[in-house]
């Protein structure tokens, strides 16, 4: 079939290198130049993991955690580095307690770590008394701007084409055979969906640190990784919505006020200067409850908004998913949990 591929970030990238190693002519849309910074797929790292407070994205991820590994063999590239994950909280917190739940009923590796605990294993991570960590061995970081990359590549090497070009859905429907949209903060261009973009800040701050990546529960929900190889700094970042910005706006510089919870959650955590090194911000597209939304765009069309902050990780499962869509090997209508329609969320 000969198909178009709305975006280029991961997921548009996973769902290109998916139908076009099935053998698919396959043409990628991406409206900036590849690469760019004005998605959210760009940057040097994301957390991939298991943990969540929510069963039903653990046991997703027996099916698209095994993903990365794969496309890390199929690249030849050194993308994922599985260091562990600690989700650290008040030990009576919801979320921990969901997280620990979520784990054993999907019979995920974890335990449950105390400040001694931590310290025995020479882990540099600093809890309160009343704290504890859930620790993952099956989780970590993938470098982002080389999975994206690798899997273009990919998708090239099979066959496909990238064009740099804003596209419409008539050209799509006139044009191919089959289209997927995965145009993230530009999704509403092609479909009406309940997502709110956001902008986010992180930044790399002072201080070497070497060990697992973390989250922080609580109402910034704060996340960070070991320094990368020849980084000098760490980076930390924060997950709660940011204000709203418009698809086509430039993302802002980050506010003082974000760099401050940083700092804190930096000396707070490992007793650093909280000094920062680089400032940055990115965008978030997301629905209410985080959910993913699949669905369909005439007879020939689909789109997933696989939402930023936690999507990132599912996206070459959310790629495949979409490959699965255009060859009817599987139906946005099998996903009820991300289902949209032209009538709402089913």
């Amino acid at each position: 079939m000969k198909v178009a591929v709305v975006g280029a970030g991961i997921v548009g990238a996973s769902a290109a290198r998916f139908l076009a190693g099935r053998g698919h002519s396959v043409t990628i849309f991406e409206q900036f130049p590849v690469g760019h910074a004005k998605g959210s797929s760009h940057g040097r790292s994301r957390i991939v993991r298991k943990a969540y407070p929510d069963a039903f994205y653990t046991g997703l991820m027996a099916e698209a955690y095994p993903l990365w590994a794969d496309l890390e063999a199929e690249s030849g590239r050194p993308l994922l580095h599985e260091v562990g994950l600690l989700y650290a909280g008040h030990r009576d917190a919801p979320d921990i307690r969901s997280c620990a739940d979520a784990l054993a009923a999907n019979e995920v590796p974890f335990e449950v770590l105390a400040s001694d605990d931590l310290r025995e294993r020479g882990i540099p991570y600093r809890l309160s008394p009343d704290e504890v960590a859930i620790w993952t061995p099956e989780a970590g970081y993938v470098r982002a701007d080389w999975a994206v990359r690798s899997s273009l590549e990919l998708a090239v090497r099979a066959g496909a084409a990238v064009r740099v070009e804003k596209v419409e859905v008539d050209h799509l429907r006139a044009g191919y055979d089959a289209f997927v949209v995965a145009a993230g903060s530009w999704v509403r261009q092609f479909a009406p969906l309940p997502v709110r973009v956001s902008v986010q800040t992180f930044a790399y701050l002072e201080g070497a640190l070497h060990g697992p990546v973390w989250i922080e529960d609580g109402s910034d929900l704060c996340y960070g990784f070991p320094t990368e190889s020849n980084g000098s700094g760490h980076k930390i970042g924060i997950h709660r919505p940011g204000p709203t910005i418009e698809a086509d706006q430039e993302n802002p510089t980050a506010s003082d006020a974000d760099l401050q919870v940083l700092a804190e959650a930096s000396s707070r955590r490992f007793g650093f200067s909280g000094k920062v090194l680089e400032a940055h911000t990115c965008r978030y597209t997301n629905t209410q409850d985080e959910a993913f939304l699949f669905g369909r765009l005439g007879e020939s069309g689909f789109f997933a908004s696989a939402c930023s902050g936690h999507g990132f990780k599912f996206g070459p499962w959310v790629g495949r998913c979409l490959a699965d869509f255009v060859e009817g090997a599987d139906r946005p209508e099998n996903h009820a949990r991300f289902l949209w329609t032209e009538d709402g969320p089913q």
